[in-house]
């Protein structure tokens, strides 16, 4: 590739567009606009991410999953306030209580738990 295609290349990259697209309009191979782009660190543009608490910019770190928080303080007061956004209408696999869980929470508690797995039982 010449200094101008490179150039080229890495312009319309930064502005959003993906290989094909880029590679389809310069009548180059996919490949060597991918591994060139790949190479040169060169990334689509997207707006710029912002933490969901305090609204700061966040610096994304390139080939990482993407941040929602500047610090683990602003993460963990964002999820205290939001605690509506867990698994709200879990129901036990053993009694069939609705409770509200976390995540994969299967049981309400670990009598229910207990009570399922060795077989005791139905717990109230």
């Amino acid at each position: 590739m010449t200094d101008i295609e490179k150039e080229t290349v890495a312009e319309l990259r930064a502005s959003g567009l993906g290989y094909g697209s880029i590679a389809e309009r310069m009548s180059l191979s996919i490949n060597t606009v991918k591994s060139y782009c790949i190479r040169n660190k060169l990334v689509v543009r997207k707006s710029q991410i912002v933490c969901l608490e305090c609204g700061k910019p966040i610096v994304q770190s390139y080939g990482r999953k993407v941040k929602k928080f500047c610090s683990d303080a602003c993460r963990i007061k964002w999820w205290n306030h939001h605690t509506g956004l867990m698994k709200a209408n879990a129901v036990c696999a053993h009694c069939g209580k609705s409770f509200h869980g976390r995540g994969s929470q299967k049981y309400c508690s670990h009598d229910c738990y207990i009570a399922e797995r060795f077989g005791k039982a139905n717990v109230s």
